[in-house]
């Protein structure tokens, strides 16, 4: 049965121009002109930062500033780490892992298209055609390739976390490389093979174990549900497990083989494994009832529609690939024991292709729906976006004003000639998308999609452009990291903490170049994080250490920073008042319960 009948017309392609404009505008703004942000994304770079300035050991066990992070894989930051070395004369250390991420975005998009379009050209996707009026086996691949890549972009979910400096980026090009390798295997089973089992090792290196499991059950279940896998199965297979093996043990070999401090750190990666697949419970069943929802905006319903119009025909590598992978990962997310977007995301791409392939299929009324929603919606958040930022600059109207100076207090509003140029452009573009698709009714296929991704570029390019200055302003420690440099004169003495989180132990160490505590180190200077209403509380007195300086974010009246210095009289520090304590309940010793919960 096949499902539809498309016209040459229906089938005409997106204009190359246009989706390159679409996928710059979305991949660029976001990296360009701004500090490390809290809270994920100023820890995913201190990482890397440690293994740039650091030895082997930082290199096998990712750590921020001798904090370990065994909830990271080290693959991302090796990438970011090496590419940072090469061009951090150039661009600076962040600027070089930022390049990192616009080349993983850039390639994950590149994946997608072509692997969705290998998936259309095969001829059990392909439209009837019985009066010889289709459009062309290349034309009509190309079509869905284009909505596919449409879908993904104009996800909600995805945008925010792919700006950031985490390996949530990488993870998202082994998925879809894992995909496309799937789909080359159908006519070169060897090499398809070996990029699927690359993708499966990249993600136990990025992910953990879990993810990498659920690829694995891909494999296997893909010859049962799809009749063109079992005649590639038996060659699929045995290559890509092979492949995936040889590329996943070395780093867990070389830390078993390695110091005492290597094995454990093995051992905390393998404890955090473990934990992230001790679910579920009640608290992440019910944050992934409220997520998915948004998160999965607009690809969702438009996947459910492709699974229900494909129903006979779950059978085909277009539908069974992506939709056996979708629930593979969504199955690995429901396993956690605390919801996090972190494994929300990975089911992005097998769910954009699977509703690239129900756009064809859509009711001239749904499409309307779908259009009329990302006119309505994104033209009046485009329209907020302006009003608040022109308030901000203007002090008028006042209450807007207010609410606007809030995001940021104590910033001082400028005019960026240049950035209030490139949203006039970007609205004036949005408005002709809006006129074209309303006045013209095109009918090709990737017309349900172009203005819900367009409407989101818009915003997202908009937030990036005007409001980029305040959300600096808001989520860096750059003055803070100033202030307490500032304060420090131990020159390469090394600084014990107590409570200090990822992102500020990251910022501190990248704008103020401290060297923080190793393991069982015991230091002369002392920085204590309080957060929440001990924040805003007169601190109480430090047995043994001197105060010299604290300081925090205008921004967060919850988070404050204290640095000490030993007296001079002092003697050996109480386990209960410094992190490097026999019996202190350190950073480091921490870490692991902070983190199995959420993946992070």
């Amino acid at each position: 049965m096949r499902p539809f009948i498309v016209t040459e017309l229906e089938a005409g392609k997106l204009p190359r121009w246009g989706l390159l404009a679409l996928c710059a505008l979305y991949v660029l703004p976001g990296f360009i002109g701004r500090d490390p942000w809290r809270t994920q994304d100023a820890a995913g770079f201190g990482i890397a930062l440690s293994m740039m300035g650091g030895d082997a050991a930082d290199w096998l066990m990712p750590n921020i500033a001798n904090l370990p992070a065994p909830s990271e894989g080290p693959l991302p930051f090796w990438l970011a780490a090496l590419l940072g070395q090469v061009v951090a004369p150039l661009v600076g250390e962040h600027g070089g892992v930022r390049l990192t991420v616009v080349a993983l975005l850039t390639l994950a998009l590149v994946l997608v298209w072509y692997t969705t379009y290998g998936l259309a050209r095969r001829p059990g996707v392909q439209p009837s055609d019985p009066f010889g009026a289709s459009a062309s086996q290349v034309d009509y691949g190309r079509a869905l390739a284009d909505s596919g890549l449409l879908v993904l972009m104009a996800t909600f979910g995805l945008i925010v976390r792919m700006h950031e400096t985490t390996g949530e980026p990488a993870q998202i090009v082994w998925i879809a490389a894992f995909l496309f390798g799937c789909t080359l295997a159908l006519d070169r089973p060897a090499a398809g093979a070996a990029i699927a089992g690359a993708a499966i090792a990249a993600t136990l290196l990025s992910r953990g174990a879990g993810t990498a499991i659920a690829l694995v059950l891909v494999l296997v279940l893909l010859p049962l549900a799809c009749r063109d896998y079992r005649l590639v199965g038996r060659r699929m297979l045995p290559v890509a497990v092979a492949v995936a093996l040889a590329g996943a043990l070395p780093w867990p070999l070389a830390l078993s083989a390695g110091s005492v401090a290597e094995r454990a750190h093995l051992l905390d990666w393998a404890a955090w494994n473990l934990g992230s697949m001790s679910g579920p419970t009640l608290a992440s069943l019910h944050y992934f009832a409220r997520t998915v929802p948004w998160f999965f905006w607009p690809a969702w319903p438009v996947a459910l529609w492709a699974a229900w119009r494909w129903r006979g025909r779950w059978g085909e590598p277009a539908v069974a690939l992506p939709m056996l992978t979708a629930l593979a990962l969504a199955l690995r997310a429901l396993v956690t024991p605390s919801g996090a977007e972190t494994w929300l995301l990975p089911i992005t791409v097998p769910l954009a292709m699977l509703a690239a392939m129900g756009v064809p299929t859509l009711r001239r009324g749904i499409v309307s729906l779908i259009d009329w929603f990302a006119v309505t919606s994104f033209t009046l958040f485009g329209i907020a976006i302006w009003a608040y930022w022109i308030a901000l600059m203007t002090g008028f109207p006042p209450r807007m004003a207010y609410r606007a100076s809030q995001l940021a207090p104590g910033f001082t509003p400028q005019w960026i000639i240049v950035e209030i140029v490139l949203g006039g452009l970007a609205t004036i573009a949005w408005l002709a998308l809006v006129r074209w698709r309303v006045s013209r009714q095109p009918r090709m296929i990737w017309r349900a999609m172009a203005l819900s991704c367009g409407g989101l570029v818009l915003a997202w390019f908009l937030l990036m452009t005007l409001w980029l200055p305040v959300f600096n302003e808001r989520n860096t420690y750059r003055d803070v990291a100033h202030g307490l440099a500032a304060a420090f004169d131990g020159g390469e003495a090394c600084i014990e903490t107590r409570n200090l989180e990822r992102a500020p132990r990251a910022s501190f160490h990248y704008f103020a170049r401290l060297r923080f505590a190793a393991r069982g180190e015991q230091c002369n200077w002392l920085l204590i994080q309080d957060e929440g209403p001990t924040a805003r509380m007169t601190p109480a007195p430090e047995p043994g250490w001197t105060p010299l300086w604290q300081g925090q974010r205008r921004s967060d009246r919850h988070e404050r920073f204290r640095l000490y210095r030993r007296n001079a009289d002092a003697g050996t520090p109480s386990g209960r008042d410094t992190p490097s304590g026999r019996n202190a309940p350190s950073d480091q010793h921490t870490l692991s319960a902070r983190n199995a919960p959420s993946g992070r």
